[in-house]
């Protein structure tokens, strides 16, 4: 039973969706930016704000890496944990890889709506949201295409129906 890694930028769903896929197959749950957060005691945006973003970065692969992949949990990915080589390797590696994702516009409205991205979550960059979601997606969109085994337009689905068609798509590997 492999591991079943969602990822995706920011607020396309990947822990809701996770939660509702790992009780859907009867499997763990996993959220590599909690189990970030928990392992140093901080939050994203407190450990990028204290220490950069290359430090960051190397604790989230450091944690990708020492994750428990026995009884294949379904792990939701941190939305930039695409953007290290080693990462995408790992990831396609080790389990099926599920894209989720929306258009620009949608996730900007969800990032404003979502109380998470604002005291956890630090900005990627300068410009305005709506601007560095786009130019973020313009970057990592080719990556978690090319990773994925499975991709769903969570504009499409609520996070529970976009557990069923992942199951659905599953059942066809």
């Amino acid at each position: 039973m492999d591991p079943i890694f969602l990822i995706g930028y920011r607020c396309t769903g990947k822990t809701s969706t996770g939660k509702y896929l790992a009780e859907l197959l009867s499997r763990t749950f996993l959220d590599t930016d909690l189990v970030l957060e928990s392992t140093y005691d901080t939050t994203i945006a407190q450990m990028v704000a204290r220490h950069g973003w290359p430090y960051f970065r190397a604790k989230e692969t450091e944690t990708l890496m020492n994750l428990d992949l026995k009884n294949g949990p379904v792990i939701a990915t941190g939305g930039g944990i695409i953007l290290a080589e080693e990462n995408r390797q790992f990831l396609k590696k080790n389990g099926v890889v599920v894209y989720l994702y929306a258009e620009a516009s949608v996730l900007t409205d969800r990032i404003r709506k979502d109380e998470n991205n604002t005291e956890r979550r630090p900005d990627l960059t300068c410009d305005s949201l709506a601007l560095e979601t786009q130019k973020m997606l313009e970057v990592r969109n080719p990556l978690y295409q090319a990773l994925a085994d499975i991709s769903i337009d969570t504009e499409k689905y609520t996070s529970k129906d976009a557990a069923f068609q992942i199951k659905a798509e599953l059942d066809k590997i």
